[in-house]
């Protein structure tokens, strides 16, 4: 394996997120020092108990003056760029607020780190870009996303790409599939599915039969330290999940059995997405021949309850 950047202050955007706080955490134990910006309109503060060291910027993204301040006295070498608004639901009942944090933040992101001379970028993107369709996405499949959201992240690596040759910043971009894993603060299915059991035996969802791949977090935040060391993966573009597919129905079963519960999943025609592709799911033969990367374990949501401090209210 080629060796990337030495060790240096990554700043992380996001970084008191589901998967910011796992990256940061990963970041420290292989010796690097951590700078976060976090506006904690999401992320929880509790998380920096963990995270000994670590510098907080409470800062939005999308807000250039405070991000050049950031920039300004903190002295990184590389940012992973997670901070986004990613629920889709939220993101199609919230256009203009979504362009707001994940575009502009974006292109803000991208001329601090010109300003200040920053060599190494790892984006977070999302299988949201690609074309549906039923066999496992390759890295240079057709990109059309079909919701905002993905819309978003496309508009996002495009400037990503552009960036590179014009200022010298060396790129990684990963698309996630559907990350899971403990402290997920936002309402995607498996927490959505833990909240309606809190108060009742019923679990309503909008389709059963809908297939997705989901990877844990720690799984993603090894993919990101690895673009990081790894020169191969600079100016690349990589997929990040476990190349299987579990339907609703599957997730559901894995809920029963890490919660030791007898639930019952129903259809509720009114959580039903106006797009709902019936299958997403990775190639990841790309990451895992050319960085070494694999996903760990199989599913499952034990280890996830076990490990969980908070969910989403």
């Amino acid at each position: 394996m080629e060796q990337g950047m030495e060790k240096c202050r990554v700043l992380v955007t996001g970084g008191l997120g589901s998967i910011g706080h796992i990256l940061c955490a990963r970041l420290i134990r292989e010796g690097y020092e951590v700078v976060i910006v976090d506006d904690l309109s999401v992320g929880r503060k509790e998380f920096l108990e963990n995270l000994p060291g670590v510098k907080l910027y409470e800062c939005d993204v999308a807000d250039n003056r405070g991000l050049e301040k950031v920039f300004g006295e903190s002295d990184v070498g590389a940012v992973v760029h997670l901070a986004a608004k990613h629920y889709i639901p939220y993101c199609e009942e919230h256009p203009k607020e979504t362009v707001r944090v994940n575009v502009v933040g974006t292109l803000n992101v991208l001329e601090a780190m010109r300003q200040h001379a920053v060599p190494r970028l790892v984006f977070a993107s999302t299988s949201s870009v690609y074309k549906p369709g039923e066999r496992p996405y390759q890295e240079d499949d057709s990109l059309e996303p079909v919701n905002v959201y993905g819309a978003t992240k496309l508009v996002c690596e495009e400037a990503v790409k552009r960036f590179s040759p014009q200022y010298g910043v060396a790129y990684t971009i990963l698309r996630f599939m559907n990350v899971y894993g403990p402290d997920d603060l936002v309402h995607h299915v498996i927490p959505e599915m833990v909240k309606q059991a809190r108060s009742s035996d019923v679990i309503k969802v909008g389709n059963t039969e809908s297939k997705r791949d989901f990877i844990k977090s720690e799984d993603i935040a090894d993919a990101i330290v690895r673009c990081l060391e790894n020169d191969v993966a600079r100016n690349n573009v990589y997929n990040v999940g476990t190349g299987k597919a579990l339907s609703v129905k599957e997730v559901f079963d894995a809920l029963c059995k890490a919660a030791n519960r007898k639930l019952v999943l129903e259809v509720d025609e009114t959580r039903k997405r106006k797009v709902d592709p019936p299958v997403l799911h990775a190639d990841i033969s790309k990451i895992m021949r050319e960085l070494g990367w694999q996903p760990g374990k199989e599913f499952s949501l034990e280890e996830t309850f076990a490990k969980t401090r908070f969910w989403p209210a």
